[in-house]
């Protein structure tokens, strides 16, 4: 299981969305993402969440994208790809693939040094409260089934998914539906 830091601003006071449901969203992208080893890891494991306005959501995409203008979700990945890597393949990480699971979980400690709860950072996925509803009344969705789609879309990309080619674009949306119907949510791509 992943850790989830939550930080809920004023905004989000009123929704039907809080802990519980990114716990719930972040288990379900989690679950379909393709990385075996993140199940092994012998640390914690923690994703940074905050739920905030659009203000602040423009400043920081201001800052680190380059667009002056507010967005649904934004994503900053901790994990480089070859820690991805180690991740979708852990038979792999020795090079073997006959390791006990033991073997398996002391070699991923060796791969990050001494293991000693050495914690693995994920990344930071940040939602913009007024985006996200007005994103919701469009689609005629509650914002909570809204806001869990987008949590699953930012935690997909924390672990390596991406949507900048039109097949890299179909596998993580086919992801999105099976992680949300895992959790009896909607297919957001049905019009």
């Amino acid at each position: 299981m992943i850790d989830v830091e939550l930080d809920m601003g004023v905004v989000w006071g009123n929704s039907d969305f809080g802990q519980s449901e990114v716990e719930k969203a972040v288990d379900a992208a989690v679950r379909f993402a393709g990385l075996a080893g993140l199940a092994e890891y012998p640390s914690p494991v923690e994703v940074s969440i905050k739920l905030t306005d659009n203000a602040e959501v423009q400043a920081l995409n201001r800052e680190w994208r380059d667009k002056d203008k507010p967005t649904n979700v934004l994503s900053f990945p901790m994990l480089e790809e070859d820690a991805l890597e180690q991740l979708r393949h852990p038979e792999l990480v020795s090079g073997s693939y006959f390791l006990s699971d033991a073997e398996k979980i002391k070699t991923l400690k060796q791969v990050q040094g001494d293991g000693q709860e050495m914690e693995m950072l994920l990344g930071d996925i940040i939602l913009a409260y007024e985006t996200c509803a007005a994103e919701a009344k469009e689609k005629n969705i509650p914002v909570a089934h809204h806001a869990t789609h987008l949590v699953i879309h930012g935690m997909l990309h924390l672990l390596g998914h991406d949507h900048i080619e039109d097949d890299e674009a179909e596998l993580m949306e086919a992801l999105e539906v099976k992680a949300l119907a895992s959790i009896g949510l909607n297919n957001p791509y049905n019009d």
